[in-house]
């Protein structure tokens, strides 16, 4: 066999050489797939760049529609169908859905899922937080990134930073001097989403206690006469302040009965059989009285045709302008007093609990909320009755709920009717904002059947 003989001036590659050599290789590879494939890579900086692009195109497409819509309007404003009418003309049909979601109009591209806010002003902003509804139509609300469930449970603390008390003293409440009424941050009470309000500034998460908040001698806020009535709502933000102080919290403030008609779909204007409330008597909602002082009693003279009289010979009534608590009127002097009373239940949106569902049901997360059982709260939303079915002298007083309704008759919210000795103990219901950015995680745990969630510091 012959042989192969090699040169004194060949050289051949060692295995050493041969191992570094692949070992420089396999690092030139992964350097160039992390340029590639890494988060800062050519592929992922050209997935944002075209992912910037496209946002970038939905906002000129909304701006340029919200500008048209102004422009368009008589008013310079900005109404949900006119807007969706020029989305579509930017789009096609069906791309866009623009929806009033209280004081901005959210628009949602369909494909991407992305929400754009436009408010009153025509400004266009990203939304943080924004509704959804799934295939159980549950109310959900979600960042994107995690989902929410309308009534879950939040692990917020009102006191983690420190203990916070307010009381409510007599010349503020009408109760009888030195029956001063305290409440603290304190109160040991769970808390669950309510929903999340969108404004100008952002969209932030609501929460609201799971029971109404007691005073520390365990019962409600008094309020008294012409009095309560006058610095009622002042008594009742004060205390809601102290629950404003927790991690993650921004702001708070106290539920209104618009809180509650914008979740149970009431309308005064518009009720459950389609009629004003108590269309064409003197307590008919928004209806002006004129009461004339006449020797023996007032006589009143509505302004949808309705007719009635105060049978008391002293007749006195709120003069918000001057705080007269008890302004009385002479022989032959009127005044006009418009009526903004009117109560509901939350499942049939009338004044009788049975009959249709046109409201939200019993078995749903928003009334365990809003209507726990025999646990009556203050609403900051004043009225005036001026005459009605349960008393024929007027009445001032506060909306409350009670009875699984909005003030449902019989409810002793009424502080002054003829009476100024009437007063009414209520429970409180703050409404406590987080920020916009606030992060969540599910802690694991099932509350009552709802999600808990912890807020990440």
């Amino acid at each position: 066999m012959k042989k192969i003989k090699r040169r004194k001036d060949q050289k051949g590659i060692t295995l050493i050489v041969l191992v570094i050599t692949i070992i420089v290789l396999l690092i030139l590879a992964g350097v160039t797939i992390s340029v590639i494939t890494g988060d800062d890579g050519i592929i992922g900086n050209a997935g944002q760049a075209k992912e910037e692009t496209e946002i970038a195109n939905e906002k000129e497409i909304v701006e340029k529609a919200t500008v048209q819509t102004m422009g368009n309007n008589k008013y310079g404003n900005i109404e949900e169908s006119e807007l969706q009418g020029e989305l579509d003309k930017e789009t096609d049909e069906g791309k866009t859905k623009a929806t009033d979601v209280g004081e901005v109009i959210k628009v949602l591209f369909v494909e991407s899922k992305r929400n754009y806010a436009v408010d009153k002003d025509g400004n266009v902003r990203d939304m943080t937080w924004w509704e959804t509804s799934d295939e159980d139509d549950n109310h959900n609300i979600t960042n994107g990134e995690v989902t929410l469930q309308i009534g879950d449970y939040i692990t917020y603390n009102a006191n983690d930073k420190g203990e916070h008390t307010y009381t409510a003293e007599a010349e503020k409440t009408g109760v009888s001097s030195g029956e001063g009424q305290t409440f603290s941050s304190s109160y040991e009470t769970t808390w669950r989403l309510l929903g999340v309000e969108h404004n100008a500034a952002g969209d932030n998460l609501m929460l609201v206690p799971a029971t109404p908040i007691q005073s520390t001698e365990s019962k409600g806020l008094s309020l008294r006469s012409a009095i309560g009535y006058c610095y009622g709502i002042e008594e009742m933000e004060n205390i809601c302040k102290i629950y404003g102080h927790g991690t993650g919290a921004i702001s708070v403030r106290s539920m209104t009965i618009e809180d509650i008609n914008k979740i149970t779909g009431y309308d005064p204007t518009n009720t459950g059989d389609g009629t004003v409330y108590r269309e064409g008597e003197i307590g008919e909602y928004l209806n002006e009285v004129i009461c004339t002082k006449a020797p023996e009693y007032t006589t009143l003279q509505g302004k949808n045709g309705s007719t009635g009289r105060f049978g008391y010979n002293l007749f006195r009534y709120y003069d918000e302008n001057s705080k007269n608590y008890y302004k009385e009127l002479a022989i032959g002097e009127n005044i006009t007093l418009i009526s903004t009373y009117y109560g509901y239940y939350a499942t049939t949106l009338t004044e009788s609990s049975t009959g249709d569902i046109k409201g939200i049901t019993t078995s749903s997360r928003e009334y365990s909320m809003l209507f726990p059982y025999r646990k009556n709260y203050w609403l900051t939303s004043r009225y005036i009755l001026a005459g009605g079915t349960f008393t024929d002298t007027g009445a001032i007083g506060f909306h409350a709920v009670a009875n699984n309704g909005i003030g449902v008759i019989g409810r002793g919210d009424v502080l002054y009717a003829g009476n100024p000795s009437l007063s009414s103990s209520n429970n409180i219901m703050p409404i406590v904002y987080l920020d916009k950015n606030i992060q969540l995680k599910e802690t694991g745990n099932q509350v009552n059947s709802c999600t808990e969630w912890e807020i990440n510091v």
